[in-house]
């Protein structure tokens, strides 16, 4: 806390954004990185239990997340893919939150799966039509 709060004011009403790296399940954290001023997360890893969801309840939009984009999903293909994105849709429309794989793109995705991905990602997000 102490080095969070120290840069939380050095950097106030100058950066709008003050995010945090940190794996696994941070439910415990977000209050704490929120009392310093940390207003964002990522990767906000799936596989370790992380619900932003449940997270935005909480929360409301004083956290901004991303990742949360389920890599295992991916992994699997297909319908997984679309299941996926559809999970993470209200999530993107309602803001404060740039979806990605979390962490990064496992060597168990196919490069078929992965165009698939991005693709089904860009319309979810309006980068794509």
């Amino acid at each position: 806390m102490p080095v969070w709060n120290k840069w939380g004011q050095e950097i106030k009403g100058k950066c709008p954004l003050y995010a945090v790296d940190s794996d696994g399940d941070v439910e415990e954290l977000i209050p704490l990185w929120i009392e310093a001023g940390i207003n964002g997360c990522d990767p906000m890893e799936i596989a370790a239990g992380n619900d932003m969801y449940k997270y935005r309840k909480m929360f409301g939009k004083k956290m901004a997340f991303s990742g949360g984009v389920d890599k295992r999903e991916i992994a699997k293909g297909g319908k997984n893919i679309i299941a996926e994105i559809k999970r993470i849709e209200p999530l993107v429309k309602s803001g404060g939150y740039l979806p990605s794989c979390d962490h990064g793109v496992p060597p168990d995705v196919s490069w078929p799966d992965f165009v698939e991905y991005s693709k089904l990602l860009g319309k979810v997000t309006g980068w794509l039509k």
